[in-house]
């Protein structure tokens, strides 16, 4: 079992932890686009180049991490949460970029009868880059899991995603040594093209995915299936069925860590809590019952007898 960390704790646990990831990232991007050039390899220099997208998205994900822990003021008096998903749609948007750019080189790549690559350093290089990218993965995923960061969740995915793609371009490349003639010859030609498509076309969902779910935080969006959401709903039939309540409104939107969440109450003509005392201790039931700890909620909850207000 692990200690519980303090807020503090964790988010200096969570930056020295993309720290890492930066360092690590500046040498596979050096090493994938300078060895890639080196041996005439598009598939070698993509992994580079996708080395080169995480390191800027690491680096905005360790700026992001020290942003958002900052308090509301008053230029931003909702906090700095919407950081968060901002910064996960660019990291993503530019890594579709790159994936599409890949794809249509890969097909001129076989338009103009593809490039023969030697296929034992393509296999070497990926073994390498598969290994450090599991070291990574494993020790974020581990991290990301102690102190629930959703940054350094969604940085030990780029590791996950580049580690499956080293791997894949191993394998495509030792086929070379697998196949027969005249199949070997035609392969070790197209190879590198082919890998290259692969890739693009395996990759390309992922950011998609990405973007559609961090756009609707950017856009308060509310998600019917979000665990909170239904929480809310839960807490607030419970209480309506209680006491004396006509009416009630939800509005709910996740945007990075935080949750806004707003309740709009129609009192009945029997509703007993009439003092402001009394409305407090309601608030007080209903926060409780949520169960959120105050930094990862921004709650309001309103009373009135007019439905107009709802």
């Amino acid at each position: 079992m692990y200690q519980k960390l303090t807020r503090q704790q964790a988010n200096r646990l969570e930056q020295r932890t993309l720290r890492i990831s930066v360092i690590t990232i500046v040498g596979l991007a050096i090493a994938g686009i300078g060895y890639g050039l080196y041996i005439g390899s598009e598939a070698v220099m993509l992994d580079g180049f996708y080395a080169l997208t995480s390191l800027v998205g690491s680096g905005l994900y360790l700026l992001a991490a020290r942003i958002v822990e900052k308090p509301a003021d008053r230029r931003f008096q909702y906090g700095y949460a919407h950081i968060e998903p901002l910064v996960n749609s660019f990291n993503n948007l530019i890594l579709l970029v790159v994936c599409l750019y890949a794809l249509f080189n890969g097909l001129e790549g076989l338009r103009i009868g593809g490039h023969t690559v030697d296929a034992g350093s393509v296999v070497i290089y990926s073994l390498l880059s598969a290994a450090v990218c599991a070291v990574v993965w494993a020790y974020e995923t581990r991290v990301a899991k102690r102190i629930g960061s959703q940054l350094i969740r969604n940085d030990a995915r780029e590791w996950m995603i580049s580690m499956s793609f080293s791997l894949v371009t191993m394998l495509g490349f030792a086929m070379v040594w697998v196949l027969p003639e005249p199949w070997r010859e035609w392969w070790g030609r197209y190879a590198d093209s082919a890998v290259l498509i692969l890739m693009a076309l395996l990759l390309i969902p992922v950011p998609m995915k990405i973007l559609y779910e961090n756009m609707r935080e950017v856009l308060q969006i509310t998600n019917p299936d979000d665990a909170v959401a239904q929480r809310v709903n839960a807490v607030m039939r419970d209480i309506a069925a209680a006491e004396d309540i006509a009416d009630y409104s939800t509005h709910i939107a996740k945007t990075g860590r935080i949750h806004f969440i707003e309740i709009n109450i129609v009192a009945g003509p029997n509703f007993r809590p009439q003092s402001i005392p009394e409305l407090d201790r309601l608030r007080s039931r209903i926060w409780e019952a949520i169960g959120l700890p105050l930094e990862q909620a921004w709650l309001g909850i309103m009373f009135t007898a007019d439905r107009r207000w709802i």
